[in-house]
């Protein structure tokens, strides 16, 4: 077990180091959400987003994004394109602030992205959006996301699986 921890552990700090643009450009749905600041991922917070579609370009020097967040209960739908900070190794983006971004985790139809969100106040929540090409997460990547969660400051009590509460558009 500890082995296999150590090897995904590995796989988190490599994976922006190798993204392949043939996986990650697609449709995708958001399976899960984890954020430090409960409030920013809870109902109608700016950061419970729902994605629809990744494409990489230049080389993924560049990663755009099509999705959905919920003001007010309304689906609103979103496009930003984040643009790879080459010294960081993160995207950077404006939605509801100030992101900073990196795909964590990336294997067969998941993807993790780890988010820092500077909003207009100038607080700071540090995010853990996991999409896939399917609704749930098995219960070995549930325990996964737990331990990475906690790793990064949030508490598992913070995780939302958010799949089925996803009401907007294709």
């Amino acid at each position: 077990m500890q082995l296999l921890l150590l090897a995904f552990a590995i796989g988190l700090i490599s994976a922006h180091d190798h993204i392949d643009p043939s996986e990650v450009s697609g449709d995708w749905h958001t399976i899960s959400l984890a954020a430090d600041n409960f409030e920013k991922i809870d109902g109608n917070g700016p950061l419970q987003i729902y994605l629809r579609h990744l494409e990489c370009k230049e080389e993924c020097k560049k990663l755009a994004l099509r999705f959905y967040a919920k003001a007010n209960g309304q689906c609103q739908e979103f496009n930003r394109v984040g643009v790879l900070d080459e010294e960081k190794g993160v995207y950077v983006a404006e939605y509801a602030g100030k992101n900073f971004f990196e795909i964590i985790a990336q294997k067969d139809d998941v993807l993790a992205f780890f988010n820092h969100n500077i909003d207009e106040e100038g607080k700071e929540t540090n995010v853990i959006t996991v999409v896939g090409k399917r609704d749930s997460l098995t219960e070995e990547e549930k325990q996964k996301l737990v331990k990475v969660a906690e790793e990064k400051g949030i508490p598992k009590e913070n995780i939302r699986h958010v799949a089925e509460t996803d009401t907007c558009p294709e």
